[in-house]
């Protein structure tokens, strides 16, 4: 999408095109969001910024260098690999850096409106769904699949974990095997293992109580009731 501002005559348009109006992540990955921009005059500071950070700003209507935010500390690269081009990269992301961002440049006289529509960022933690489920005698046969509801771009690694324990040698977003009672199996991008997926168990044994508990009379009624536990149920 392009938003130009028209200059003098025939020179360059005062611009910023960004590559995508939004852009979807998992949490404990890493995002690029990319703009080019262009002026006739020569352009003195440039940063990038987001609405939603707007709280911490000194004067409201006035923003604020992202680098220099303490909530995004390490985790922001600025990166110019060409004249008028800008990325910005976030790291280990979480859903609170879900948000707008802009760019924003200054020259003599001219500072680029800051209120247009810019890259709307989404960050959704991953989820563990079960593709295939087949039950047996002493265990449970599985198919799951590590998900989030963006299609991040690339070959993405991931880390299993069975019981607390990395699973070896998986490192697809589906986990095949065996489970047991009680197992509990979850699921990370790998390099972002503090990032993981709620964990899911495996059906437990089922247990049967008695109601009333105390001494049984002969001829008296009873309740027994069968009970399991698994997530998801």
């Amino acid at each position: 999408t392009l938003f130009y501002l028209l200059g003098v005559y025939d020179r360059p348009c005062n611009r910023v095109i960004y590559t995508d109006r939004s852009s979807c992540a998992s949490k404990g990955s890493s995002v690029d969001i990319s703009c080019t921009y262009s002026s006739y005059k020569t352009i003195r500071y440039k940063f990038w910024f987001s609405p939603e950070r707007s709280h911490q700003w000194q004067s409201p209507s006035q923003p604020e260098d992202l680098s220099e935010d303490s909530q995004f500390a390490g985790r922001v690269q600025v990166l110019e690999s060409e004249t008028g081009r800008s990325t910005l990269r976030i790291t280990d992301l979480t859903e609170s850096d879900s948000a707008q961002y802009h760019f924003k440049f200054t020259t003599d006289g001219f500072e680029w409106n800051s209120s247009l529509p810019a890259t709307a960022l989404t960050v959704t933690a991953l989820q563990v769904q079960v593709s295939r489920i087949t039950v047996h005698q002493s265990d449970t046969e599985a198919e799951l699949k590590c998900h989030s509801s963006c299609s991040p771009a690339g070959r993405l690694s991931y880390v299993w974990f069975k019981n607390r324990q990395k699973v070896r040698g998986v490192e697809t977003s589906t986990f095949k095997g065996r489970v047991y009672p009680g197992d509990i199996i979850s699921c990370a991008l790998k390099g972002h293992e503090n990032y993981g997926s709620p964990p899911v168990y495996a059906p437990r044994l089922p247990s049967v109580s008695v109601s009333p508990s105390a001494e049984i009379v002969e001829g008296s009624s009873v309740t027994l009731t069968c009970s399991s536990d698994a997530n998801p149920a």
